[in-house]
């Protein structure tokens, strides 16, 4: 009897030392290296590109992933909270099983939540897959270390097991903000059609390309933030007025003035920060380029880069959103029309005017927005360099003292490019900038 009671203690306490010694293998996400999600972002952005995706629709797709990837590995963080009840209808989120392999967490839903999100546009793709195709390539790289590192196949399994869970959970809440679309066809029926602007408002679509508007019911999209709009809604437009001596009349002369005498540098400022949809990775795409270069520059941990990514993404998503119910709740005509038609014919922006209206500027929304969130997490005077990827072969790379001032030439580019009056580019930084200020007030930090 005591040589069984000696066994059982002593197998007892192996298997006790076994389990403590699997324990202390399992880290935390703050030990974890960012870079599955680094890949997976840039990834993303090359997608957006080739696919030609809206601005507005880059912005709510790194806003979903961002989110997803997020709350997948917060439950393994020392530092981040969830944004369970936090967020517009955002309520009860899946909750992990412990303990995890954080990176494979992240590699799952990552993978499965971008699958979801761009699935709408396969049909039309001249390589039918070439967007699945692009993702599994980067996950099947990320298996093959996975399996030379982890040798307990069950924490592999239930870690993709809530990966998926996670990823399928944010998708069914992106269905319902009002921006998700189930095919190309509905996008083109929804987001692309010909908006007949309300009587008495200065807008005409009718002198851009087809008459077509862009997503004129954007602005009615779910916001992350409830109530986001309300609390930064800017001042009405100066008042639509052609009379000579009226303030519109001054600030369209302005502009025009402006883009007769501008200097190499303005001109080069303009190229720089253009973001066309199908050659960039769009506004919000260059921005978070920008951001995943300072992350990879500091070394960010896993859950740094997810608390990173999902703040700037949030910000930038809501930005897009209010300043796209500015836009055409205003209805403010375009510097190419009201120029053309009362100062000279001849007047010609530097690239394409958008078909939608004038106030705000979007790129200047969502900088706003940005400037903000990036100060936050990298401080006032963070010098970066900006090599985008897109630019490099084209255009040589600007230097910037802050994201401030990175902010603050983004927006006056649309000046230069002359696709925008003065106040569409200050007002709508400085709407963006409010925005950025609420997203940062949220409870992030445990």
């Amino acid at each position: 009897m005591l040589i069984k009671t000696i066994c059982y203690t002593l197998m007892l306490s192996f298997l006790l030392n076994v389990q403590h010694s699997f324990a202390q293998k399992q880290k935390n996400t703050a030990e974890f290296d960012a870079n599955i999600p680094k890949q997976y972002t840039r990834l993303i952005n090359t997608l957006i590109m080739k696919s030609g995706i809206s601005p507005t629709s880059a912005a709510r797709i790194h806003g979903y992933v961002g989110l997803a990837l997020y709350e997948s590995i917060n439950a393994g963080s020392p530092t981040y909270r969830s944004m369970a009840k936090q967020l517009n209808g955002f309520n009860a989120p899946p909750s992990p099983t412990l303990p995890l392999l954080w990176d494979v967490v992240a590699d799952e839903t990552m993978h499965a939540v971008s699958d979801s999100l761009f699935s709408y546009i396969y049909s039309t793709l001249a390589d039918y897959n070439y967007i699945r195709k692009a993702l599994d390539t980067l996950q099947t790289r990320h298996k093959t270390s996975f399996k030379n590192r982890y040798k307990n196949n069950k924490s592999v399994e239930e870690s993709v097991k809530f990966g998926r869970k996670m990823a399928s959970y944010i998708y069914q809440y992106s269905k319902t903000d009002g921006g998700h679309r189930e095919s190309m066809d509905e996008t083109a029926s929804r987001d692309y059609r010909h908006y007949q602007a309300p009587e008495g408002s200065s807008w005409d679509d009718t002198k851009t390309r087809a008459g077509i508007s862009v997503q004129p019911t954007w602005g009615k999209n779910r916001t992350f933030i409830k109530g986001i709009y309300a609390q930064t809604k800017p001042a009405d437009p100066i008042p639509f007025s052609k009379d000579l001596n009226s303030d519109f009349y001054k600030q369209a002369m302005e502009l025009y003035e402006m883009t007769r005498e501008l200097t190499f540098e303005q001109r080069l400022i303009a190229e720089y920060w253009r973001d066309d949809i199908t050659v960039t990775y769009t506004p919000g795409g260059h921005t978070i380029h920008i951001l995943v270069n300072a992350l990879e520059k500091e070394k960010a941990s896993l859950d740094k880069f997810a608390y990173a990514y999902a703040k700037t993404s949030i910000a930038l998503n809501d930005a897009f959103v209010c300043c796209w119910e500015t836009k055409y709740t205003t209805n403010c005509i375009r510097p190419i029309t009201y120029i053309k038609e009362l100062i000279d014919k001849r007047f010609k922006p530097s690239f394409f005017t958008p078909q939608f209206p004038e106030y705000t500027s979007g790129h200047s929304t969502q900088w706003g927005a940005s400037t903000e969130i990036l100060t936050s997490i990298f401080g006032n005077e963070y010098a970066f360099t900006d090599q985008t990827d897109y630019l490099r072969d084209k255009l040589v790379p600007r230097q910037f003292k802050s994201f401030e001032e990175a902010a603050q030439e983004a927006s006056v580019s649309r000046m230069y490019a002359g696709v925008h009056f003065r106040q569409a580019c200050e007002v709508g930084l400085e709407q963006g900038k409010r925005i950025g200020r609420i997203v940062n007030k949220l409870n992030w930090i445990k």
